[in-house]
């Protein structure tokens, strides 16, 4: 008899856990909206869960706990009151970095849905063009990971009050390494209390730290990325370390254009102005036409800003091997041919630039001459002095030669004399005699540790290891 009951209290407590399971399960009956405060912007709309408890993947009961450090979590669960105070901070981060006041046009509504795979599941965004502004639809998994959902909102906010002018017929749009720059300063001011959890404290304080000095010093490490290369990034930035170069980089330069002489009120009309171009380059000229008269002026820009962030470490922008290594790209063909694979990594042109002054057509070779010089003038203020000085010469040296009288050649074509051909070649080969002699030191050169690669081999130590397999 004793055996029938303990049956029978086992069978007991399996139906009591299997219809707890499914009571976790979301109601789509029981959806609820709900508007930020004082009638504001956000409208959420979703399920509800009791703040302490959220149902996981596998239906089981998963307690929150206070996020007490300063790491974020793998991902977050979503209901519209937490959504809601995550759209309110947000916010409020946004306008005050901008010095802007909160006079909304648009309305952005929120739908959180329960998904199987809620973190694998990409966030969709809708607009509209109405008469009051631009309105937005957001669809989002009940599990997200807390960059992408901020990542959102921040774009969200940022087109918003790039498309006000109701007189408008086409929507603007904002370039990524605003979207990114901006979220990764929201995060750095918001930290983990951007997303409430329970038992964490219900006030929000915006960091008043430097929020760029960590990003300064991984770029440090690295060979750092050019204006180019983080306004127009390739495939390649994607992912991996590239990924985490590309957001320390936007960071850093959100950060610095924004602490210019009326940065903000540049930003704020660069924003503005996107709706009038087709391309955003135009767009943040005319919005710093006070600071920068051409993308070359952004180059040289970015390049001091870089070695100004050394400055504390007492180093330049650029080591010894970094600055040889950029110093053979620019003097490169490579640096202005076309990639036939984008997937494929770039290797220097084996043409150099005596060959280039001797054979090619004399319109097309002084093209690239210039664009090399404006490219080692960029480049002279971020390397080793050394290099900068040797990168100087080689400046000197090009826009002597594409200064000189030409003669009237075939085909109509100005091209040089000869002996201004053949000095060419003598410098060149000289400056080249000395740069191969910067690369030999260069490589016996100890380089500084990658912080990149430290994270990364970090984050794939800490991750968890799979279970060794039982079954036989």
């Amino acid at each position: 008899m004793g055996n029938w009951k303990r049956l029978f209290l086992t069978l007991l407590a399996g139906i009591t856990f299997s219809c707890a399971a499914v009571d976790l399960a979301p109601d789509q009956t029981a959806r609820v909206t709900l508007r930020s405060r004082l009638e504001g912007q956000f409208i959420v709309k979703g399920v509800p869960f009791p703040p302490s408890v959220a149902p996981s993947r596998e239906g089981s009961i998963r307690t929150f706990t206070p996020n007490t450090n300063k790491d974020w979590p793998a991902s977050v669960r979503l209901d519209p009151s937490t959504v809601v105070v995550v759209c309110e901070r947000i916010k409020q981060i946004f306008l005050q970095e901008l010095g802007l006041s909160d006079q909304w046009k648009g309305m952005i509504e929120i739908d959180i849905d329960f998904y199987p795979k809620g973190v694998l599941r990409p966030i969709t965004l809708s607009h509209r063009l109405m008469n009051d502004g631009l309105h937005t639809q957001m669809k989002i998994a009940d599990e997200v990971v807390p960059h992408r959902l901020i990542e959102a909102i921040v774009q969200v906010l940022l087109l918003e009050y790039s498309n006000r002018d109701l007189h408008q017929t086409q929507m603007a749009e904002v370039p990524l390494w605003m979207i990114d720059g901006m979220t990764q300063l929201v995060m750095q001011r918001g930290g983990p209390a951007l997303i409430p959890t329970p038992g964490a404290p219900k006030t929000f304080t915006i960091e008043k730290t430097n929020p760029v000095k960590a990003a300064k010093s991984r770029l440090k490490t690295i060979q750092p990325p050019e204006f180019s290369q983080i306004t127009s990034p390739g495939p390649e930035f994607s992912s991996g370390i590239n990924w985490m170069i590309f957001q320390d980089a936007c960071l850093v330069l959100t950060w610095e254009l924004l602490n210019q002489s009326d940065g903000k009120i540049n930003y704020c009309r660069n924003l503005h102005l996107l709706k009038n171009y087709r391309n955003w380059q135009l767009a943040f000229l005319e919005a710093w036409k006070g600071q920068f008269k051409n993308m070359t002026d952004v180059e040289k820009w970015w390049a001091l800003v870089l070695v100004n962030s050394r400055k504390d470490a007492g180093k330049n922008a650029w080591t010894l091997k970094q600055s040889i290594e950029k110093l053979n790209e620019i003097l490169s063909e490579a640096s202005v041919s076309t990639i036939s694979q984008i997937n494929q990594p770039r290797h220097p042109s084996t043409i150099h630039l005596q060959q280039i002054a001797e054979s090619w057509a004399p319109m097309v070779q002084i093209y690239f001459f210039e664009r090399v010089a404006a490219q080692l003038k960029a480049f002279e203020l971020a390397a080793d002095p050394v290099v900068a000085e040797l990168a100087s010469r080689y400046r000197t040296t090009i826009v002597d030669y594409i200064r000189q009288p030409r003669i009237y050649a075939f085909f109509g074509k100005d091209a040089p004399s000869r002996s201004d051909l053949r000095v060419l070649k003598k410098r060149l080969n000289y400056l080249d005699n000395e740069r191969e002699q910067l690369q030999e030191k260069a490589n016996a050169t100890p380089e500084e540790p990658n912080k990149y690669l430290e994270s990364e081999n970090q984050e794939s130590e800490n991750q968890p290891q799979a279970e060794p397999n039982d079954q036989p």
